[in-house]
Protein backbone atom coordinates (compact mmCIF):
# COMPACT_ATOMS: atom_id res chain seq x y z
CA UNK A 1 0.00 0.00 0.00
CA UNK A 2 1.01 3.59 -0.76
CA UNK A 3 1.08 4.04 3.35
CA UNK A 4 4.20 1.81 4.06
CA UNK A 5 6.33 3.64 1.13
CA UNK A 6 9.32 5.63 1.45
CA UNK A 7 10.68 7.95 -0.83
CA UNK A 8 13.61 5.23 -1.28
CA UNK A 9 11.01 2.42 -1.82
CA UNK A 10 9.49 4.53 -4.58
CA UNK A 11 12.59 5.31 -6.14
CA UNK A 12 13.69 1.57 -6.22
CA UNK A 13 10.26 0.34 -7.25
CA UNK A 14 11.18 2.86 -10.14
CA UNK A 15 14.23 1.53 -10.79
CA UNK A 16 12.87 -2.21 -10.82
CA UNK A 17 10.78 -1.21 -13.86
CA UNK A 18 13.35 -1.21 -16.04
CA UNK A 19 14.94 -3.96 -17.07
CA UNK A 20 19.09 -3.14 -16.48
CA UNK A 21 20.08 -6.22 -15.81
CA UNK A 22 18.60 -8.24 -18.36
CA UNK A 23 19.69 -5.64 -20.96
CA UNK A 24 22.53 -4.18 -19.69
CA UNK A 25 24.67 -6.22 -17.03
CA UNK A 26 23.89 -10.27 -18.54
CA UNK A 27 25.59 -9.27 -21.15
CA UNK A 28 29.04 -8.83 -19.27
CA UNK A 29 30.42 -12.52 -19.38
CA UNK A 30 31.35 -12.09 -15.95
CA UNK A 31 27.91 -11.04 -14.51
CA UNK A 32 27.48 -14.83 -13.65
CA UNK A 33 30.40 -14.54 -11.23
CA UNK A 34 28.38 -11.85 -9.19
CA UNK A 35 25.73 -13.49 -7.44
CA UNK A 36 25.97 -11.47 -4.45
CA UNK A 37 26.30 -8.01 -6.22
CA UNK A 38 24.45 -7.95 -9.38
CA UNK A 39 24.65 -4.86 -11.43
CA UNK A 40 20.86 -3.72 -11.19
CA UNK A 41 21.24 -4.38 -7.30
CA UNK A 42 24.21 -2.26 -7.33
CA UNK A 43 22.62 0.52 -8.63
CA UNK A 44 20.16 0.16 -6.39
CA UNK A 45 22.32 0.82 -3.87
CA UNK A 46 24.11 3.97 -5.22
CA UNK A 47 20.92 5.12 -5.29
CA UNK A 48 19.98 4.81 -1.44
CA UNK A 49 23.67 6.34 -0.73
CA UNK A 50 22.39 9.33 -2.03
CA UNK A 51 19.20 9.73 -0.09
CA UNK A 52 20.47 8.48 3.55
CA UNK A 53 22.18 10.98 5.61
CA UNK A 54 25.94 9.37 5.75
CA UNK A 55 28.60 10.36 3.13
CA UNK A 56 30.69 6.80 4.62
CA UNK A 57 30.82 3.51 3.22
CA UNK A 58 30.71 1.99 6.56
CA UNK A 59 27.58 4.22 6.94
CA UNK A 60 26.11 3.23 3.82
CA UNK A 61 26.24 -0.52 5.37
CA UNK A 62 24.55 0.32 8.42
CA UNK A 63 21.57 1.71 7.18
CA UNK A 64 21.03 -1.15 4.95
CA UNK A 65 21.34 -3.67 8.14
CA UNK A 66 19.24 -1.16 10.50
CA UNK A 67 16.71 -0.75 7.99
CA UNK A 68 14.36 -4.01 7.31
CA UNK A 69 12.97 -2.27 4.52
CA UNK A 70 16.27 -1.57 2.64
CA UNK A 71 17.22 -5.08 3.03
CA UNK A 72 13.80 -6.31 1.72
CA UNK A 73 14.40 -4.03 -1.71
CA UNK A 74 17.91 -5.24 -2.03
CA UNK A 75 17.05 -9.12 -0.66
CA UNK A 76 19.65 -8.67 1.70
CA UNK A 77 22.26 -7.16 3.40
CA UNK A 78 25.26 -5.91 1.54
CA UNK A 79 28.90 -7.23 2.64
CA UNK A 80 31.27 -4.17 2.94
CA UNK A 81 34.02 -6.58 0.93
CA UNK A 82 31.61 -7.14 -1.44
CA UNK A 83 30.47 -3.36 -2.10
CA UNK A 84 33.79 -2.05 -1.94
CA UNK A 85 35.31 -4.88 -4.33
CA UNK A 86 32.61 -4.03 -6.63
CA UNK A 87 33.02 -0.03 -6.39
CA UNK A 88 36.97 -0.74 -7.40
CA UNK A 89 36.08 -3.70 -10.29
CA UNK A 90 32.82 -2.66 -11.75
CA UNK A 91 33.00 -1.29 -15.44
CA UNK A 92 31.62 2.18 -15.22
CA UNK A 93 29.98 2.07 -19.10
CA UNK A 94 28.01 -0.88 -17.72
CA UNK A 95 26.70 2.10 -15.61
CA UNK A 96 26.19 4.57 -17.78
CA UNK A 97 24.54 2.30 -20.24
CA UNK A 98 22.00 1.40 -17.93
CA UNK A 99 21.31 5.29 -17.09
CA UNK A 100 20.34 5.82 -20.38
CA UNK A 101 18.39 3.15 -20.57
CA UNK A 102 16.57 4.73 -17.27
CA UNK A 103 16.29 8.29 -19.32
CA UNK A 104 14.58 6.64 -22.11
CA UNK A 105 12.33 4.50 -19.70
CA UNK A 106 11.18 7.71 -17.74
CA UNK A 107 11.50 10.86 -20.41
CA UNK A 108 8.17 11.34 -20.54
CA UNK A 109 7.75 12.63 -17.01
CA UNK A 110 10.49 14.66 -17.22
CA UNK A 111 9.17 18.66 -17.44
CA UNK A 112 10.09 20.37 -20.42
CA UNK A 113 10.82 24.21 -20.90
CA UNK A 114 9.52 24.44 -24.14
CA UNK A 115 9.98 24.00 -28.18
CA UNK A 116 12.58 27.56 -28.56
CA UNK A 117 15.66 25.20 -28.67
CA UNK A 118 13.98 21.77 -28.70
CA UNK A 119 17.52 20.59 -30.06
CA UNK A 120 19.85 22.55 -28.16
CA UNK A 121 22.52 20.81 -26.24
CA UNK A 122 25.64 22.27 -23.70
CA UNK A 123 28.58 20.88 -23.77
CA UNK A 124 31.03 21.96 -20.69
CA UNK A 125 33.16 20.42 -18.25
CA UNK A 126 33.49 20.58 -14.36
CA UNK A 127 36.20 20.24 -12.00
CA UNK A 128 36.18 17.77 -8.53
CA UNK A 129 38.95 18.61 -6.12
CA UNK A 130 39.97 15.74 -4.45
CA UNK A 131 43.13 14.77 -2.15
CA UNK A 132 45.97 13.68 -4.30
CA UNK A 133 47.34 11.65 -1.21
CA UNK A 134 44.02 9.79 -1.43
CA UNK A 135 43.44 9.97 -4.96
CA UNK A 136 46.91 9.42 -6.63
CA UNK A 137 44.77 8.51 -10.18
CA UNK A 138 43.49 12.57 -10.31
CA UNK A 139 46.91 13.90 -11.05
CA UNK A 140 45.90 17.80 -11.33
CA UNK A 141 48.57 20.23 -10.46
CA UNK A 142 51.45 19.21 -8.58
CA UNK A 143 49.89 19.46 -5.07
CA UNK A 144 46.29 18.96 -6.05
CA UNK A 145 44.54 16.61 -7.41
CA UNK A 146 41.07 16.68 -9.25
CA UNK A 147 38.78 14.79 -11.32
CA UNK A 148 37.23 16.31 -14.77
CA UNK A 149 33.57 15.71 -15.19
CA UNK A 150 32.41 16.39 -19.09
CA UNK A 151 29.05 16.40 -19.88
CA UNK A 152 26.13 16.86 -22.64
CA UNK A 153 23.44 18.86 -20.96
CA UNK A 154 20.05 18.88 -22.94
CA UNK A 155 18.40 22.54 -22.62
CA UNK A 156 14.53 21.36 -23.25
CA UNK A 157 14.83 18.51 -20.75
CA UNK A 158 16.94 20.32 -17.99
CA UNK A 159 19.17 17.16 -17.58
CA UNK A 160 22.30 15.50 -18.76
CA UNK A 161 22.23 13.09 -21.37
CA UNK A 162 26.14 12.09 -21.60
CA UNK A 163 28.67 11.68 -19.12
CA UNK A 164 32.73 11.75 -19.27
CA UNK A 165 35.12 11.29 -16.30
CA UNK A 166 38.73 11.95 -16.85
CA UNK A 167 41.71 13.12 -14.10
CA UNK A 168 41.61 17.01 -14.36
CA UNK A 169 44.97 17.73 -16.12
CA UNK A 170 43.34 15.80 -19.08
CA UNK A 171 42.34 18.75 -21.63
CA UNK A 172 38.41 19.44 -22.44
CA UNK A 173 38.59 18.77 -25.95
CA UNK A 174 40.33 15.67 -25.27
CA UNK A 175 37.77 14.40 -22.88
CA UNK A 176 35.26 15.57 -25.19
CA UNK A 177 36.58 13.39 -28.24
CA UNK A 178 34.68 10.38 -26.25
CA UNK A 179 31.26 11.91 -26.65
CA UNK A 180 28.71 11.34 -29.79
CA UNK A 181 26.93 14.09 -31.88
CA UNK A 182 23.50 13.95 -32.92
CA UNK A 183 22.13 14.82 -36.14
CA UNK A 184 19.89 18.00 -36.44
CA UNK A 185 21.58 18.59 -32.95
CA UNK A 186 22.99 22.06 -32.01
CA UNK A 187 26.02 22.01 -29.09
CA UNK A 188 27.25 25.47 -27.63
CA UNK A 189 30.96 25.40 -26.40
CA UNK A 190 32.62 27.70 -24.83
CA UNK A 191 36.18 28.64 -25.98
CA UNK A 192 37.67 25.65 -24.63
CA UNK A 193 36.40 23.91 -27.53
CA UNK A 194 37.44 26.23 -30.27
CA UNK A 195 39.61 23.58 -32.00
CA UNK A 196 39.25 23.51 -35.96
CA UNK A 197 39.50 19.54 -35.97
CA UNK A 198 37.03 19.11 -33.50
CA UNK A 199 34.54 21.22 -34.77
CA UNK A 200 34.85 19.57 -38.18
CA UNK A 201 33.99 16.94 -36.00
CA UNK A 202 30.51 18.14 -35.02
CA UNK A 203 29.46 18.97 -38.44
CA UNK A 204 30.63 15.43 -40.26
CA UNK A 205 28.50 13.94 -37.54
CA UNK A 206 25.60 16.14 -39.24
CA UNK A 207 24.92 18.14 -35.98
CA UNK A 208 25.98 21.82 -35.91
CA UNK A 209 27.17 24.11 -33.21
CA UNK A 210 27.93 27.40 -31.59
CA UNK A 211 31.50 28.28 -30.18
CA UNK A 212 32.50 31.12 -28.08
CA UNK A 213 35.29 32.75 -31.11
CA UNK A 214 38.39 33.12 -29.94
CA UNK A 215 40.71 36.73 -29.95
CA UNK A 216 43.97 36.16 -32.08
CA UNK A 217 41.67 34.22 -34.96
CA UNK A 218 42.14 35.25 -38.43
CA UNK A 219 39.18 35.74 -40.62
CA UNK A 220 38.13 37.10 -43.69
CA UNK A 221 35.01 38.88 -43.91
CA UNK A 222 32.49 37.50 -47.02
CA UNK A 223 29.26 39.21 -45.82
CA UNK A 224 28.08 41.78 -43.39
CA UNK A 225 24.30 41.95 -42.75
CA UNK A 226 22.42 44.54 -40.73
CA UNK A 227 20.87 43.33 -37.29
CA UNK A 228 18.19 44.35 -35.48
CA UNK A 229 17.94 45.66 -32.02
CA UNK A 230 17.64 43.15 -29.80
CA UNK A 231 14.49 43.71 -27.30
CA UNK A 232 15.26 44.80 -23.73
CA UNK A 233 14.72 41.64 -22.21
CA UNK A 234 17.51 39.77 -24.22
CA UNK A 235 20.36 41.25 -21.62
CA UNK A 236 22.77 42.56 -24.56
CA UNK A 237 23.06 44.73 -27.56
CA UNK A 238 23.54 43.16 -30.79
CA UNK A 239 26.52 44.85 -32.51
CA UNK A 240 27.16 42.58 -35.90
CA UNK A 241 26.30 39.58 -37.69
CA UNK A 242 29.17 38.47 -40.41
CA UNK A 243 29.65 35.59 -43.26
CA UNK A 244 33.20 34.49 -42.60
CA UNK A 245 35.73 32.63 -43.86
CA UNK A 246 38.97 31.40 -41.75
CA UNK A 247 42.31 30.98 -43.01
CA UNK A 248 42.93 27.83 -41.03
CA UNK A 249 39.57 26.80 -42.34
CA UNK A 250 39.18 27.34 -45.61
CA UNK A 251 36.61 24.67 -46.56
CA UNK A 252 33.55 25.82 -44.19
CA UNK A 253 32.15 29.13 -44.69
CA UNK A 254 30.52 30.26 -41.07
CA UNK A 255 28.85 33.27 -39.16
CA UNK A 256 30.25 35.44 -36.75
CA UNK A 257 27.54 37.34 -34.55
CA UNK A 258 28.94 39.68 -31.92
CA UNK A 259 27.00 41.38 -29.02
CA UNK A 260 27.40 43.40 -26.22
CA UNK A 261 26.87 42.98 -22.54
CA UNK A 262 25.32 45.88 -19.94
CA UNK A 263 28.82 46.05 -18.59
CA UNK A 264 30.23 46.68 -21.36
CA UNK A 265 32.05 42.99 -22.33
CA UNK A 266 31.59 41.90 -25.96
CA UNK A 267 30.86 37.95 -26.61
CA UNK A 268 31.40 36.84 -30.29
CA UNK A 269 30.26 33.62 -31.61
CA UNK A 270 30.52 31.10 -34.53
CA UNK A 271 28.54 28.71 -35.95
CA UNK A 272 27.55 27.48 -38.87
CA UNK A 273 23.59 28.01 -38.52
CA UNK A 274 22.45 30.49 -41.24
CA UNK A 275 19.17 29.97 -40.76
CA UNK A 276 18.61 31.46 -37.45
CA UNK A 277 18.27 35.47 -36.45
CA UNK A 278 21.32 36.88 -35.19
CA UNK A 279 19.27 37.46 -31.79
CA UNK A 280 18.68 33.58 -31.44
CA UNK A 281 22.36 32.46 -32.26
CA UNK A 282 23.43 34.67 -29.11
CA UNK A 283 20.39 33.71 -26.89
CA UNK A 284 21.91 30.10 -28.15
CA UNK A 285 25.37 30.82 -26.61
CA UNK A 286 23.91 33.20 -23.32
CA UNK A 287 21.99 29.26 -22.78
CA UNK A 288 25.29 27.86 -22.13
CA UNK A 289 25.21 29.17 -18.01
CA UNK A 290 22.49 26.04 -17.74
CA UNK A 291 25.12 23.67 -17.80
CA UNK A 292 27.16 25.44 -14.96
CA UNK A 293 24.05 25.48 -13.35
CA UNK A 294 23.80 22.21 -13.60
CA UNK A 295 26.96 21.60 -12.22
CA UNK A 296 26.47 23.72 -8.78
CA UNK A 297 23.55 21.90 -8.66
CA UNK A 298 25.12 18.44 -8.42
CA UNK A 299 27.53 19.08 -6.03
CA UNK A 300 25.53 21.13 -3.49
CA UNK A 301 22.49 18.05 -3.49
CA UNK A 302 24.18 15.26 -4.22
CA UNK A 303 27.16 13.34 -2.44
CA UNK A 304 29.74 13.72 -5.23
CA UNK A 305 32.74 15.73 -3.21
CA UNK A 306 33.11 12.52 -0.98
CA UNK A 307 33.47 9.32 -3.33
CA UNK A 308 33.00 6.14 -1.42
CA UNK A 309 35.91 4.16 -2.59
CA UNK A 310 39.37 5.93 -3.91
CA UNK A 311 39.21 4.32 -7.45
CA UNK A 312 38.76 6.18 -10.33
CA UNK A 313 35.64 3.66 -10.87
CA UNK A 314 34.12 4.33 -7.77
CA UNK A 315 34.12 7.83 -8.43
CA UNK A 316 32.45 7.46 -12.02
CA UNK A 317 29.93 5.14 -10.55
CA UNK A 318 28.72 7.19 -7.34
CA UNK A 319 28.43 9.89 -10.20
CA UNK A 320 25.87 7.47 -12.22
CA UNK A 321 24.21 7.02 -8.86
CA UNK A 322 24.20 10.68 -8.16
CA UNK A 323 22.77 11.32 -11.86
CA UNK A 324 20.02 8.09 -11.47
CA UNK A 325 18.39 9.62 -8.51
CA UNK A 326 18.13 13.18 -9.75
CA UNK A 327 16.72 11.70 -12.81
CA UNK A 328 14.09 10.22 -10.52
CA UNK A 329 13.41 12.63 -8.49
CA UNK A 330 12.35 15.06 -11.35
CA UNK A 331 10.43 12.53 -12.87
CA UNK A 332 8.51 12.37 -9.64
CA UNK A 333 8.37 15.98 -9.33
CA UNK A 334 6.69 16.26 -12.60
CA UNK A 335 4.50 13.62 -12.68
CA UNK A 336 3.36 13.49 -9.42
CA UNK A 337 2.40 16.91 -9.21
CA UNK A 338 5.05 18.68 -6.60
CA UNK A 339 3.38 22.26 -6.81
CA UNK A 340 6.82 23.41 -5.38
CA UNK A 341 9.90 23.85 -7.12
CA UNK A 342 12.25 21.34 -7.92
CA UNK A 343 15.00 22.23 -5.17
CA UNK A 344 12.48 22.54 -2.38
CA UNK A 345 11.15 18.75 -3.72
CA UNK A 346 14.53 17.14 -3.81
CA UNK A 347 15.36 18.51 -0.54
CA UNK A 348 12.38 17.45 0.91
CA UNK A 349 12.56 13.89 -0.72
CA UNK A 350 16.08 13.49 1.18
CA UNK A 351 14.76 14.49 4.64
CA UNK A 352 12.50 12.36 4.41
CA UNK A 353 13.75 9.47 2.91
CA UNK A 354 13.09 6.72 5.35
CA UNK A 355 9.60 8.50 6.34
CA UNK A 356 6.67 6.60 5.82
CA UNK A 357 4.54 8.12 3.76
CA UNK A 358 1.58 7.63 6.31
CA UNK A 359 3.58 9.67 8.62
CA UNK A 360 3.97 12.73 6.41
CA UNK A 361 1.35 15.75 6.78
CA UNK A 362 -2.10 14.45 5.79
CA UNK A 363 -2.79 16.43 2.69
CA UNK A 364 0.09 18.02 2.45
CA UNK A 365 1.94 18.38 -1.11
CA UNK A 366 4.86 16.24 -0.90
CA UNK A 367 2.59 13.43 0.88
CA UNK A 368 0.49 13.83 -1.98
CA UNK A 369 2.74 14.09 -5.14
CA UNK A 370 4.28 10.68 -3.85
CA UNK A 371 1.08 8.87 -3.10
CA UNK A 372 0.46 10.14 -6.95
CA UNK A 373 3.64 8.48 -7.74
CA UNK A 374 3.10 5.05 -5.99
CA UNK A 375 -0.49 5.09 -8.17
CA UNK A 376 1.74 5.19 -11.18
CA UNK A 377 4.51 2.72 -10.30
CA UNK A 378 1.98 0.05 -9.93
CA UNK A 379 -0.11 1.14 -12.43
CA UNK A 380 -3.33 2.39 -11.27
CA UNK A 381 -2.75 5.68 -12.36
CA UNK A 382 -4.48 7.79 -14.72
CA UNK A 383 -1.21 9.98 -15.73
CA UNK A 384 -0.75 10.33 -19.85
CA UNK A 385 3.27 10.17 -18.85
CA UNK A 386 2.90 6.94 -17.42
CA UNK A 387 5.50 4.80 -19.54
CA UNK A 388 4.67 1.48 -20.35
Amino acid sequence: MAESNTVIALLLRALERVPVQEQVFDHDPYEARRASLKGARLLKVLVIFQLIKSTKLRGLIRAIEDQPSLQAALEGTVPRSTLSNALQQRDPEQLLEAWQLILQTYQAWLPRLGKKFARLAVVDASLLKLSLAAYDWAAYRRQSGAAKMTAVYEWVRGIPSQLVLRTGKVHDLRAAAALKWQEHWTYVFDRGYFCFTFLAQVLQAGAHFVVRFKQGVDYRILERRQVAAAPARAGFSLLSDWTVQLPGWPEVVLRLVSYQLPDGKLIRVLTDRFDLTALSVAQMYKERWTIENWWRWLKRLYKVKEPLGRSEQALALQLVGAFVTDLLLRAFKQSGGFTGNTYEFVVRCQEASLTPLAELTLGGALRQALEAISELLSGKGTSTELVT
